[in-house]
């Protein structure tokens, strides 16, 4: 209490004070939201495991080859070749799954959408279609926790896999996926019945809700015998996972292999992609993002760090008399101490009490950034972590001036005023 009265009595040197403080309290709250919801969502699960995987990339020989099989000498189309080519990267020793997929692989970028109705939810879901091994290559994991096998199993069977968090957040109806239809919203005729639920599978590593709802469908060797050689080889993605312990430098035995093992008509691996590397490509521009972003918070951080020292720097040693009266009149240096380290967190938390209403508002009107959903708990993660920064930086503003202005003799420090 005493401590308020002399901040009231005070209160036009620390009005200006309290006002910085508010603000500074508000912008570095906004830096800390925006880093906790891109550190937060980068660090979830993606629902996928790209360790020990490959994509491979196919191409066509042109007539120009000296193998190149004419339609007349042909007797098998382009997708009875691609299911020879994993038939036979299946059979080699390293090579633990083979898939082939189209527009459904991690970090490809390319998307086909499907309109669907699930009970009175009409939603418009990403369409993967794949064959069965495509959740043992990339690892989806079942959302009741047993692993990949039940995805595996119901495509095998006929029937749909989708994500754990198809529904939407607001859905109030009932909530459960497995066993349901799906319904075609454009042919009510074309129903999908859900075999298997997978846990939440994202995007990419930055996006928390966007594009992360989808449907996998079974690609069937029918279909894949129907693929003929106008659909060319590289909308087909053709995956796979080598065991544990592999050599790095599979992919290019795998390209040694290639002309003579691994040709099968036209069709022949043009390059072998380390998934790590796609992974990496893919979100460059996001990496580059967060780089600058992160850089331009340190610099901010700087100078709040500056700003702060400098005026509780200040502070303190203008008010080296007091301090030296205090200790004449009977003072520790300790209490002392103490006591500008009080009343410099009591200004901290009288701005914080009106920055808290603020920040919240600014949140709640969505005018931050990330894809993380606003909630209290969120606000108040960030809202701690601001206040220990803020107190961190007063702490060290206080620090070396008060530390010389308990040391200095009283009769000095008064002979200086």
């Amino acid at each position: 209490m005493q401590l308020l009265k002399q901040i009231w009595n005070e209160r036009r040197s620390n009005g200006w004070l309290w006002s910085e403080l508010l603000i500074v309290f508000v912008v570095l709250w906004y830096v800390v939201d925006w880093t906790y919801v891109t550190a937060r969502t980068y660090y979830e699960p993606v629902g996928f495991d790209i360790t020990d995987t490959y994509y491979l990339e196919l191409s066509l020989k042109n007539n120009k080859s000296d193998s190149y099989l004419s339609k007349e000498q042909k007797n098998t189309t382009l997708g009875q070749d691609i299911t020879e080519l994993t038939n036979r990267l299946r059979r080699l020793p390293e090579v633990e799954a083979v898939s082939i997929s189209n527009n459904a692989r991690p970090y490809i970028g390319s998307n086909s959408g499907m309109m669907v109705r699930l009970d009175t939810l009409v939603s418009n879901p990403l369409n993967r279609a794949m064959t069965p091994d495509f959740f043992q290559v990339f690892r989806y994991q079942s959302a009741d926790g047993r692993g990949y096998e039940p995805l595996v199993q119901a495509l095998k069977n006929g029937n749909v896999v989708v994500g754990e968090n198809f529904w939407r957040p607001d859905y109030k109806g009932d909530r459960t996926l497995l066993g349901k239809n799906l319904v075609s919203v454009d042919d009510s005729t074309e129903v999908y019945k859900i075999g298997g639920v997978s846990a939440k599978v994202r995007y990419n590593d930055f996006w928390a809700n966007y594009s992360d709802r989808y449907v996998a469908v079974a690609i069937t060797e029918k279909e894949m015998a129907e693929l003929d050689d106008e659909f060319y080889p590289s909308n087909v993605e053709v995956c796979l996972r080598v065991k544990p312990g592999t050599s790095t430098d599979f992919p290019e035995r795998l390209m040694k292999l290639s002309a003579s093992q691994l040709s099968v008509g036209n069709l022949f691996i043009l390059k072998v992609h380390d998934y790590e590397d796609i992974r990496n490509d893919f979100q460059q521009g996001s990496y580059n993002q967060v780089q600058v972003r992160f850089w331009m918070m340190g610099f901010l951080l700087l100078n709040i760090l500056l700003g702060i020292v400098g005026i509780f720097w200040f502070r303190t040693q203008h008010r080296r008399a007091e301090s030296a009266l205090r200790i004449a009149v009977g003072s520790s240096r300790m209490q002392l101490w103490q006591r500008l380290n009080k009343e410099g967190l009591l200004l901290l938390t009288l701005a914080a009490l009106p920055a808290a209403v603020i920040c919240y508002n600014i949140g709640y009107l969505d005018l931050t950034g990330g894809y993380l959903e606003w909630g209290v708990v969120r606000f108040l993660i960030t809202f701690a972590i601001t206040y220990f920064l803020m107190t961190l930086m007063i702490l060290i503003g206080i620090w070396f001036p008060a530390r010389q202005a308990i040391r200095i003799h009283p009769a000095e420090a008064l002979r200086e005023e």
